[in-house]
């Protein structure tokens, strides 16, 4: 089963790097999807932001895959780490991480680099998603084992994994501070794929490291969006220590 999950990776980075008709990025398409290099069961915790940077654009082939692999393992210079939302959170809650060979393993809602803008996504977000969700659902497969964490970064990847989890329309316009007050973290499903495989999914919840994130001041005995996280930070600290101790 081991081998037959090493080989479905390669099968699906093929699928990620082949053309996705209809999808607004197809014709410019430069998808960013990482190599794995250590066992996919050895993954405890999925990371899942949005899409990757614009500003990735710059790089050739699989440079962008290289730059990234490098912020992660290196965690700097710090200006491409906070250009690499939602990185500098993940290294406050992980530190360094190998995301082709470790225990964390990162991903994109959208696969590709948006082709113009960051804000790209505001207008392609549906249709692209509609494609990309089939991408994030193969990755639950074939990583970990009969239980994943995850942890969605932004309220686009968290609209995916309501879609997926629960059935939610994929463009919802949730508002993820208003979520975060509302919801008891982490969500806990339990997802049936369509060859049988069943998982236990804990799925974590962070407004993505951002300026424009609106923050909301204690009122009524509720907590801010920062403490709701800070929260959420030792409950996956604590559990990566454990796991790692075993």
């Amino acid at each position: 089963m081991a081998g037959e999950k090493e080989t479905g990776w390669e099968g699906f980075r093929a699928k990620v790097h082949g053309q996705c008709s209809g999808c607004p990025r197809n014709a410019n398409k430069m998808p960013v999807v990482f190599q794995r290099k250590g066992s996919l069961a050895s993954v405890d915790f999925v990371i899942l932001s949005q899409e990757p940077g614009y500003w990735l654009r710059s790089e050739q082939g699989n440079g962008a895959e290289q730059r990234l692999t490098m912020l992660c393992t290196d965690g700097t210079p710090i200006d491409d780490v906070r250009k690499a939302n939602p990185l500098s959170k993940v290294l406050q809650i992980f530190g360094r991480f190998d995301p082709k060979g470790g225990r964390v393993y990162w991903t994109h809602a959208l696969k590709c680099v948006p082709e113009r803008g960051d804000r790209d996504i505001n207008k392609e977000w549906r249709k692209s998603a509609t494609r990309c969700r089939e991408h994030f659902i193969e990755e639950l497969n074939l990583l970990g084992r009969s239980e994943l964490n995850v942890l969605a970064f932004g309220k686009y990847a968290l609209e995916m994994c309501l879609d997926i989890f629960e059935g939610q329309d994929i463009d919802q316009e949730l508002s993820i501070s208003e979520f975060m007050q509302g919801a008891k973290l982490p969500l806990i499903y339990k997802y049936k794929f369509k060859d049988g495989t069943v998982k236990n999914v804990n799925l974590f919840v962070f407004a993505n490291p951002s300026s424009e994130v609106v923050k909301i001041m204690k009122s009524g005995g509720k907590m801010t969006v920062e403490e709701i996280q800070d929260l959420e930070m030792k409950k996956i600290s604590e559990s990566f220590k454990t796991k790692a101790a075993r």
